[in-house]
């Protein structure tokens, strides 16, 4: 007897929430899939129609040691904010030399941007990294 009739809870749609996430970070989905799964998750009532969200994802349960003795990594969205800064005021550093290195006007492109740039920098690195969460393995 299956329970695929029986109505899910919310605990469940966070675990497959969570899991879809990974995928994301894995690159196994495409923001597009993921907003669409999201949706379909949200909006299942009962383990039958959430067992399709999940279906042609890896189970984590093998994956899920592996996972946990990886080291810390910066995700590349944090890499992709800093780019653009890093590049601007590398050039702003090359124009101010270039014009004589009279006062360090840079420092009004530098630290602004960058105090600007380390809130949301913060905030998402300590979001994705939790050392006292073991991955949870989620059954398809």
């Amino acid at each position: 007897m299956t329970d695929d009739h029986l109505r899910a809870a919310d605990a469940d749609r966070e675990r497959i929430a969570e899991r879809l996430r990974l995928a994301v970070d894995e690159g196994r989905l495409s923001i597009l899939e993921y907003d669409e799964r999201l949706r379909q998750l949200y909006s299942a009532k009962t383990y039958g129609e959430l067992a399709p969200i999940l279906a042609d994802l890896p189970a984590r349960a093998d994956n899920s040691k592996t996972v946990a003795k990886q080291p810390f990594h910066v995700p590349k969205w944090v890499v992709i904010m800093w780019l653009p800064w890093a590049a601007v005021n590398v050039m702003c550093l090359f124009i101010w030399l270039a014009t004589g290195a009279g006062y360090f006007w840079p420092f009004w492109v530098a630290v602004p941007w960058g105090c600007a740039l380390l809130i949301p920098t913060a905030v998402g690195v300590m979001n994705h990294r939790t050392d006292d969460d073991e991955p949870r393995a989620i059954e398809q």
